[in-house]
């Protein structure tokens, strides 16, 4: 099997199509969304690598899987990879975002610098996505009852685990990455074991899938006993919970991400900048796929019904 189909990116996708399909059907919030909204989902729109459009997200899956099987698999199917790869996660709360924020340019490149800052020098790929907390309270890190927290889930390599995990360390501790609230982490390390590389891939390409919320409980050393203050009073900390996205939430990340661009969400850098390049050039690639314009994504056939869909969604954009 190839690594692309080990990375069962294909059948996630397909769920969750289905699951879009039955949110603009389903949801509360469906009166949110318009005409041109309900086609940018098609397969019309798969060639702009739209981040909301799972068309789109197969075509970068292959074209990513692909890279990754040469580069670390000697073209084989993930069930081996010849060096040491790391699965990184890297979270600030200056990358917090209220859900009815649209991402300009600039902020998503503040986003990605920020994020990135803890692995220059090294090499590594990954992808920019949004974590959407439903439920947050007083004592988090962000003035607000729901936000989109924007993080960085990345493949590196090319450096010792012990020297991952020290610079890392040395950032939070600097300030640097924070988490959303006192008790989780900010950051996040693991070797990538033999025959899991795919899988890990396929978590950094996935569509945004599930909500989190967060609970108190009391704050335990490592020997499980409750730290207090100087008063004797027991200190608080906060855990987090998931569950999967319902209709109405992803309604909301729709919102959040129609404009975004799954190449654009990709950062890189050292030996994976030259893997990213290549991946862009291959999922970009089409003979009759347009030009990108100002609208979300091109038709690719310029029929007369298509043209009128897309004066309409070029109206729908300047509104």
């Amino acid at each position: 099997m190839t690594f692309y189909r080990n990375a069962k990116i294909e059948y996630w996708q397909a769920v969750e199509q289905w699951a879009l399909r039955l949110a603009f059907q389903k949801s509360r919030k469906r009166h949110t969304l318009s005409r041109g909204d309900r086609e940018l989902p098609k397969g019309s729109f798969r060639h702009d690598l739209l981040a909301v459009n799972s068309f789109s997200r197969r075509i970068w899956g292959r074209a990513v899987s692909n890279e990754l099987s040469r580069f670390f698999c000697d073209g084989g199917g993930g069930t081996t990879h010849t060096r040491d790869v790391y699965f990184v996660s890297l979270m600030d709360i200056t990358c917090a975002r209220s859900r009815e924020d649209r991402l300009t340019e600039a902020d998503l490149e503040f986003i990605k610098n920020r994020l990135r800052y803890g692995l220059r020098e090294f090499s590594y790929f990954g992808m920019i996505e949004p974590a959407y907390y439903v439920n947050l309270q007083h004592g988090v890190r962000y003035d607000g009852k729901q936000c989109l927290f924007w993080h960085l889930h990345a493949l590196v390599w090319g450096v010792s685990h012990k020297e991952l995990k020290k610079r890392l360390r040395k950032l939070v501790q600097a300030g640097h990455y924070a988490a959303i609230a006192d008790g989780l982490d900010a950051t996040h390390t693991r070797k990538i074991k033999q025959g899991r590389l795919p899988t890990h891939s396929a978590y950094i390409l996935k569509s945004p899938c599930k909500t989190y919320r967060l609970s108190v409980r009391d704050r335990k050393d490592e020997l499980g006993r409750p730290v207090v203050d100087a008063d004797g009073v027991v200190l608080r900390q906060f855990k987090q919970g998931k569950t999967d996205l319902g209709h109405g939430d992803r309604i909301v990340l729709f919102h959040a991400m129609k404009h975004l661009h799954l190449d654009k969400l990709a950062v890189a850098g050292g030996g994976g900048a030259k893997l990213l390049k290549t991946a862009k050039r291959i999922a970009l690639r089409d003979d009759t796929a347009t030009l990108r314009s100002c609208i979300p994504g091109p038709i690719r056939r310029k029929s007369r019904r298509t043209i009128v869909v897309r004066r309409r969604i070029r109206c729908w954009l300047s509104a």
